[in-house]
C-alpha cells in the first residue's frame, strides 16, 4: 500500500445542545396513542397470518427474482458504460 494516505483521526463531536427542544403537540399524542392502541389491537385480533395459495407464492417469488434480474443488467450495462 505505499502511496496510499490511510487516516486514524476520526472527529468526534458531542451532540448539539443548543437546538431547541419543541414541545409535542396534544393532538399528536393523541394520534400516537391512538395508533399504538390500533396497532396492539389488530395483533390481539388477528393471532394467524392469511394463508397464501401456492400460485399466488410462485408467482410473487417469479415477479420477485425477474426484478433482481433487471437490476442486475441494468447495473451491468452501467458499470461497463462508465
Amino acid at each position: 500500500m505505499k502511496g496510499t494516505i490511510v487516516s486514524n483521526d476520526i472527529d468526534v463531536r458531542p451532540p448539539d445542545t443548543r437546538a431547541v427542544r419543541r414541545r409535542v403537540t396534544l393532538a399528536d399524542r393523541i394520534a400516537l396513542r391512538i395508533g399504538m392502541s390500533l396497532i396492539i389491537w389488530s395483533r390481539r385480533t388477528h393471532r394467524a397470518r392469511p394463508s397464501v395459495d401456492h400460485a399466488t407464492r410462485q408467482r410473487l417469488e417469479r415477479e420477485r427474482s425477474e426484478r433482481e434480474i433487471d437490476l442486475l443488467v441494468r447495473s451491468t450495462a452501467m458499470r461497463m458504460w462508465r
